[in-house]
């Protein structure tokens, strides 16, 4: 057991007297000071409904800090909603909050003396900006994750809005049912009900060994979730005393475990972006293959929504990752370390061995749901394969992801004209039909560029996606393609991730109108397949896509100011991450871009 002298916030205390005399003026006390002192740090703000409920659950980890001898220290960076922010010129600030927040969260770590760290986060970029801290700091952390909202009447969730609302335009249905549906979607605070990135971020951290076994997806508002947050309270400190540190926890294996979580789940696209990240800060080379290797291996489990039918709180009530990785025990890295400081497989054998199955249940009993039903057996998978696939070929020559799980059976094998467009909003005149556009035909590949990282801080296109997803035209017949990326509610055929990104001078960026492009999911393969409508061997294409190339000027970046200016400037590719700390320094799987007199470029230069 570490001795308190030999903490980090104790050896500073020899040179830097006057931290001593500011900490009892904000009433510490003399006995405080000897203390282990922990950050707790959370999303808690009014942004959401799933951070707008963290005060009593701060509250009850710095109890849980207290009780074990510590002494807690409460500071807080809230973050943005993506469904708030959704279709505006917002959610280009969506993927950059992420590495903001876990910078903030760094300063106030290692700026000053905390010897260890209890992060509190439910959502779609505060939960992988949590785990991105911890894996950067490396002090002894635990996370909380945030819990899920209630069901909702007639499992109704709030992404359903978008498809209502466009009912409502199209006079298809009265108002009155958007206005209902608005107003009865989000019943408590919490992630949203479905499978989508605030719920995959709370998996993912409890499946990478960094949150308490059972803690992800409480649903709000069950005095369980206040009894976890004391525990985090108490743990943290007692990782402090050993010595734990999350680089313990954060190996090869453990990145392995969450991955086929993530597959079995039916996780959101969004966590390739965040555990390639997360496992650099942590030392680890994790790439989107190892998803599509994974994903090949382990099948969906879950019967969940968005694709599934029943919302993530009865995940929780059918035993939640616990009860998941039991179905998974034969597959799974047991022997890695986590933050009750025993193995995954000792924790698993302890829960088998609690109550803690069949308190939950119960829960399902009321609704008359089996547990099988939503966590599926192995014998009986929800999906044969996981949910993702990785796509490659001249279009994505560093790769794509698509969730193939959501795709109609007669869209993974698909060929079709390019509709191509270098904004989401000219692609949603199209889709819509708005300000003369000629709309979007059924069979087409409507491709959407300069919307990644460093064109556009990569938003989502949810929209598009679902524009597509509720018009029976071209809900079975047409896809997307892009360099952005999608809301973890996205159905359809919808090929994101694209890389390098268009403004690099990847090939998404030499795509024409009337190209032939092919998606097919078997092979894992997205390219163009012909010129004009007509299919061409591959070096005429090879031909022709350099001859426009060498045509080819890059646009200038949109955002000169602030912080999208600077994330344009340094910002990694998908594949990577999208870090502002690339590896290195350096952007993979870049193409040049030849300078232009007065572009972007050349001024940055």
């Amino acid at each position: 057991m570490a001795n308190n002298r030999h903490l980090r916030s104790q050896e500073l205390r020899t040179h830097n007297h006057q931290g001593d005399a500011l900490r009892l003026g904000m009433n510490w006390t003399e006995e405080d000071l000897g203390k282990p002192q922990v950050l707790v740090e959370s999303a808690w703000g009014m942004g959401h409904p799933g951070t707008f409920h963290f005060e009593p659950l701060i509250n009850e980890v710095n109890n849980g800090v207290f009780e074990a001898g510590g002494k807690p220290a409460v500071f807080t960076v809230s973050d943005i909603c993506d469904g708030v922010v959704q279709a505006t010129s917002g959610m280009s600030y969506s993927l950059v909050s992420r590495d903001v927040i876990a910078a903030m969260v760094e300063i106030h770590a290692l700026g000053h003396p905390h010897d260890g760290m209890a992060l509190i986060s439910g959502n779609d970029k505060s939960v992988p900006a949590h785990l991105l801290a911890i894996a950067r700091c490396n002090l002894p952390s635990i996370l909380l994750p945030g819990g899920t909202q209630l069901n909702a009447p007639d499992y109704l969730t709030s992404d359903q809005t978008w498809e209502i609302g466009m009912s409502v335009e199209r006079g298809e249905v009265p108002r009155e049912k958007l206005e209902s549906a608005q107003q009865t979607a989000c019943p408590t605070c919490g992630a949203c009900q479905f499978m989508g990135s605030a719920s995959t971020g709370q998996v993912m951290a409890e499946a990478l060994g960094l949150a308490l076994p059972g803690s992800a997806l409480t649903p709000c508002f069950l005095t369980k979730h206040l009894r976890y947050a004391r525990a985090t309270g108490k743990q943290v400190v007692n990782l402090i005393r050993k010595g734990i540190t999350p680089r313990d926890i954060l190996s090869r294996k453990a990145f392995e475990n969450a991955i086929m979580v993530h597959a079995a789940t039916g996780g959101s696209t969004n966590a390739l972006i965040h555990l390639p990240a997360i496992a650099y800060e942590a030392g680890v080379n994790i790439t989107i293959d190892d998803f599509d290797r994974i994903h090949r291996l382990v099948p969906v489990l879950a019967n969940l929504k968005t694709t599934g039918r029943y919302p993530v709180e009865y995940f929780w009530y059918a035993g939640g990752v616990p009860r998941l990785m039991l179905e998974l025990k034969d597959v799974l890295h047991l022997e890695c370390l986590t933050v009750t400081g025993k193995t995954l497989g000792e924790n698993l054998q302890e829960i088998e061995k609690s109550r803690f199955f069949d308190e939950r249940i119960g829960y399902l009993h009321n609704h008359r749901i089996a547990q099988n039903e939503i966590i599926r057996p192995r014998s009986n998978p929800f999906g044969s394969e996981g949910g993702v696939a990785i796509l490659r070929g001249n279009i994505a020559p560093g790769g794509a992801m698509i969730k193939a799980f959501s795709v109609p059976k007669e869209m993974h094998v698909h060929t079709g004209p390019a509709r191509v467009f270098d904004t989401e909003d000219s692609a949603l005149d199209s889709l819509i039909g708005r300000n003369g556009a000629r709309k979007v035909a059924p069979g087409e590949v409507v491709v959407i560029r300069y919307e990644g990282p460093r064109a556009n801080g990569m938003p989502e296109m949810y929209f598009a996606s679902a524009i597509i997803a509720a018009d029976p035209a071209l809900n079975h017949t047409t896809a997307l393609i892009t360099d952005g990326r999608y809301s973890g509610a996205m159905k359809g055929p919808c090929v994101g991730h694209v890389t390098p990104e268009a403004i690099d001078g990847g090939p998404l960026a030499l795509v024409a109108e009337e190209d032939l492009i092919e998606i097919n999911i078997p092979q894992r393969r997205v390219a163009i397949v012909g010129v004009e409508k007509k299919a061409a061997e591959p070096k005429v294409i090879e031909r022709s896509l350099n001859e426009r190339r060498a045509r080819w000027t890059p646009p200038p970046f949109r955002h000169t100011r602030g912080i999208l200016s600077l994330y344009s400037r340094v910002a990694a590719g998908s594949s990577d991450g999208a870090l502002m700390t690339p590896r290195n320094g350096t952007r993979t799987n870049e193409i040049a871009r030849p300078e232009q007199p007065g572009s972007a470029e050349s001024v940055r230069k």
